[in-house]
């Protein structure tokens, strides 16, 4: 009697969960019931592959294999029928099983397509598990391999299955197929490490530390890709050793580009001189798996344009000392940045081109001009919560500059670099060639200070 009082009660919780949920839906537009995966592919286009009894996250079990019952469920699998009906008294039969001594022996049968699972019998057990808050739920399970003719669903999931049969994992996924390796290696395995079981526990718990401060500040963007982007801010070693107030600070300061849902960007960053791999025929293949790009200055406009056109991918950029003929045509297709703070998929981007005055050129600046340009940007970096990304012309002061009065560096650019503590700063205007002594790339704390001359890609 006291299961049955249980029973009846789990459901109207159930009902209330799954109309709130159709209620939400509706208003924002997204689909009420579960999906059905008879409508997204014929399953005679695919090949299947039976993988047996395995522990699936709940959050995967999106669907039902055709659309029986669909209607009786909201799109999070809570029932929708009153509880008088036939189907509510078989929902709680269910529930009492849950309940007694042996639980629910049977594991729903499903389909598993993309990642994504789709119960093709026991879609009560799957919703009295769910309304129970169930994590993870055994299913037998076949997959379903996608046809060859949607190459790119292809490509992405081919990467996933390797993944997977180095990981075991359904739990943690992305939204590129690139993702993964970069996962693998970010994690610090080599590219075909199998994960052992302690390794497999101590980064799903750290995920589902993340995921919970994801959810706390409401960021809307792909868990997994969220993940992926903090381990590229922070490392593996370094995230796993927070704790859960350094964390949540980790997430809230970068909360504006989490939000964009994307994992690492490759940018390609240019200055003072032009690559002839980029500038020829080959700029299409070379620039295919660029995200967008930054100029440093120096660089002629018909260069910058040629990029923009044969990439198809935005191109910010600051004037460099010799960029007066800037004056006459600015680089079409391209976003001048200089002076400014530039927010593009949540990555923040300040600007601020020229060198240090030694002629009479416009481009070309004294301390005290320099500093009086930053004091005019202060209120947008206070608005926008910081920087990501700086990009100059010149160098920082005792950072990669020259003795020469020419191509020294800015000493506020020091002091901005410890205010703003930025990911990248990226210069140009001191020739690599200039000096074999000369460091592509030198570090301050967190920050990588990078000399772009001729073009150099960071991953972001």
């Amino acid at each position: 009697m006291e299961n049955l009082s249980e029973t009846y009660d789990q459901y109207l919780y159930a009902l209330k969960r799954g109309r709130k949920t159709l209620r939400r839906n509706r208003r924002q537009d997204l689909p009420l019931h579960p999906e059905v995966l008879d409508e997204i592919v014929n399953d005679y286009d695919c090949s299947s592959q039976y993988l047996g009894e395995i522990d699936v996250p709940a959050d995967l079990i999106v669907g039902t294999k055709t659309s029986a019952r669909t209607l009786s469920f909201s799109a999070d699998f809570m029932p929708l029928l009153k509880p008088g009906t036939e189907f509510a008294a078989k929902w709680r039969e269910v529930c009492a099983y849950h309940l007694s001594d042996t639980g629910i022996a049977e594991a729903p049968t499903a389909y598993e397509y993309l990642g994504r699972f789709y119960i093709l019998e026991g879609n009560k057990r799957v919703s009295v598990l769910k309304s129970y808050g169930a994590v993870f739920i055994t299913l037998e399970v076949t997959r379903l391999l996608p046809p060859n003719k949607d190459m790119m669903a292809v490509r992405r999931y081919q990467s996933f299955l390797n993944y997977y049969e180095l990981s075991k994992l359904y739990s943690i996924q992305f939204s590129k197929g690139e993702y993964y390796s970069r996962f693998q290696k970010l994690l610090g395995f080599e590219e075909d490490h199998v994960w052992t079981r302690r390794e497999r526990i101590d980064i799903v718990g750290l995920y589902g530390r993340v995921s919970s401060h994801l959810k706390h500040h409401k960021i809307t963007g792909e868990e997994g890709d969220c993940f992926l982007a903090l381990l590229e801010l922070y490392g593996y070693e370094e995230l796993s050793a927070m704790n859960d107030t350094s964390l949540d600070k980790a997430v809230a300061s970068n909360k504006l580009r989490l939000s964009y849902g994307h994992g690492p960007y490759r940018i390609m960053c240019l200055a003072d001189e032009e690559d002839l791999g980029l500038y020829s025929e080959y700029a299409r293949s070379e620039l295919k798996d660029t995200d967008f790009l930054i100029s440093c200055g120096d660089l002629k406009s018909e260069y910058l344009e040629f990029l923009v056109t044969m990439s198809n991918k935005p191109l910010f950029y600051v004037h460099g000392n010799h960029d007066g003929r800037y004056d006459i045509e600015e680089p079409g297709g391209c976003i001048c940045i200089d002076d400014d703070l530039v927010i593009y998929q949540g990555i923040r981007i300040l600007g601020l081109g020229g060198s240090y005055r030694y002629s009479q050129d416009k481009y070309q600046y004294t301390e005290v001009q320099m500093q009086r340009r930053i004091r005019k940007l202060r209120a947008k970096i206070l608005k926008a919560g910081g920087v990501d990304i700086v990009v100059t012309h010149a160098p920082i002061k005792g950072y990669g500059d020259m003795e020469d009065y020419a191509h020294q560096g800015f000493e506020c650019f020091e002091k901005l670099l410890n205010e703003l503590h930025p990911r990248f700063w990226l210069y140009g205007h001191v020739h690599l060639r200039y000096d074999f002594r000369l460091k592509r790339e030198l570090e301050h704390k967190q920050t990588r200070i990078i000399n772009c001359n001729g073009k150099y890609e960071i991953i972001y």
